[in-house]
C-alpha cells in the first residue's frame, strides 16, 4: 500500500492520494483504507447513531454518517460508502458499480479524512493554506468563494502550497498554534483554469467531479506556526483589496459559517469544535479580504495578501 504522511496522520491507502509520502521509519498508519467488493450503495440510513447528514441542492442524501458504537459508517448513496471501526481508523470503502472510481480519492483525501479528525477531536477548518517564511497563511470558506483559487496563486508565486480544502490545526503546541501539511494539489474549478494554463501540462489533471487538479509547489516540513486566517470575499466593485481585521466575536461567528464536515449532528462533537474555534481566534487574527476578482489577480495584491503572514497579534 502506498504510505503518506500528511494532516498529523500516517494514511496507508489502497488508492493514490495527493498526499507527501510518507519517509521510512514513520512508524504505524493511524488511518488506513482498503478497497472491498464493488456493491450498490443505498440510500438508506446506516444503522446506528446518525452524527452527520447532508441532503443534495435538488433533494436527496448526499452523504450520511452514522455510528453504532463499535462501527461507523461514512455513506454517499449512488457512489461510495467507507465502514471502518469507531473512528473511521481502519476503513474499507466499496464503491457502486455505477460510479466513477476516480471519486474514491477524491472522497477519500477530503471528506474520510475531515470526518476522521473530527471524530477523533481534531480542530478542522474548510481552508486552503500556503506558507509564507515558515508561517502558515489560510483562506477559510465555503465552495466557491476563492480559497483555493488564491492560494493556488500564491502557490505559483513562491509561496509553497501546505493544504488544499482540509487543514488541521493544533492549537496545544507549546508555541502556539500550528498548521499541518496536507495536500500537495489544488482542486480548482474551471474558472481558474488560466493557473493551470501557466504551468507545466504534467502537473494538471481532471479529477472525476470535473475539478483541475493542479500539483503546486507544496511545503515540506510536516506543520509549521499557524500566522493569520483569511476569509476571502471576492467582488467585482472596483480594483482596491479592501482588508478588515476582525475581533475575535466576530471572527468566530464567521468562521462557523464554513464548518469541513456540514451537517454536523453529534452535540458533543459541535461544541468540542465551538470551543477549539473559540481558542483560535483569540491566538490567531482573523481577516475579512475583499479581492477585486478576476485572474490574473491586480499587481501587488498578493503580495499584499501574503503580509497578513507577518501579523504579531490578535487585535483586542
Amino acid at each position: 500500500m502506498p504510505r503518506y504522511r500528511a494532516h498529523g496522520l500516517v494514511v496507508d491507502s489502497a488508492v493514490p492520494l495527493p498526499m507527501p509520502a510518507a519517509e521510512v521509519g514513520a512508524g504505524p498508519a493511524t488511518l488506513r483504507l482498503s478497497a472491498g467488493p464493488p456493491r450498490p450503495v443505498p440510500d438508506a440510513l446506516p444503522s446506528g447513531e446518525l452524527l452527520a447528514a447532508q441532503d443534495r441542492d435538488g433533494g436527496g442524501p448526499l452523504y450520511r454518517l452514522a455510528t453504532t458504537g463499535a462501527r461507523t459508517v461514512l455513506r454517499y448513496p449512488g457512489v461510495c460508502e467507507f465502514t471502518g471501526d469507531a473512528l473511521l481508523s481502519d476503513v474499507v470503502f466499496h464503491l457502486d458499480p455505477a460510479a466513477d472510481p476516480g471519486l474514491v480519492p477524491v472522497l477519500a483525501a477530503g471528506a474520510l479524512v475531515a470526518v476522521h479528525l473530527r471524530l477523533c477531536g481534531a480542530l478542522v477548518l474548510h481552508a486552503s493554506a500556503v506558507a509564507v517564511d515558515d508561517r502558515g497563511l489560510a483562506f477559510v470558506g465555503s465552495s466557491g468563494m476563492g480559497k483555493s483559487t488564491v492560494a493556488s496563486a500564491l502557490a505559483a508565486a513562491g509561496h509553497p502550497l501546505v493544504s488544499d480544502d482540509v487543514l488541521r490545526v493544533t492549537l496545544t503546541a507549546p508555541a502556539g498554534p500550528l498548521t499541518h501539511r496536507g495536500s500537495t494539489e489544488s482542486r480548482l474549478r474551471p474558472s481558474a483554469r488560466v493557473l493551470a494554463d501557466r504551468a507545466d501540462p504534467g502537473h494538471v489533471r481532471l479529477t472525476a467531479d470535473d475539478r483541475l487538479a493542479l500539483r503546486l509547489p507544496a511545503y515540506r516540513e510536516p506543520d509549521l506556526p499557524f500566522a493569520a486566517c483569511v476569509v476571502p470575499l471576492p467582488h467585482r466593485d472596483g480594483p482596491e483589496l479592501v482588508l478588515e481585521q476582525l475581533a475575535p466575536t466576530g471572527a468566530l461567528l464567521w468562521l462557523l459559517r464554513f464548518p469541513r464536515v456540514v451537517g454536523w449532528l453529534d452535540p458533543a462533537g459541535s461544541a468540542r469544535e465551538f470551543q477549539a474555534l473559540g481558542d483560535l481566534v483569540e491566538r490567531v487574527p482573523v481577516y475579512l479580504a475583499r479581492i477585486p476578482w478576476g485572474l490574473p489577480f491586480a499587481p501587488g495584491l498578493l503580495d499584499e495578501l501574503a503580509g497578513l503572514a507577518a501579523a504579531p497579534s490578535v487585535q483586542r
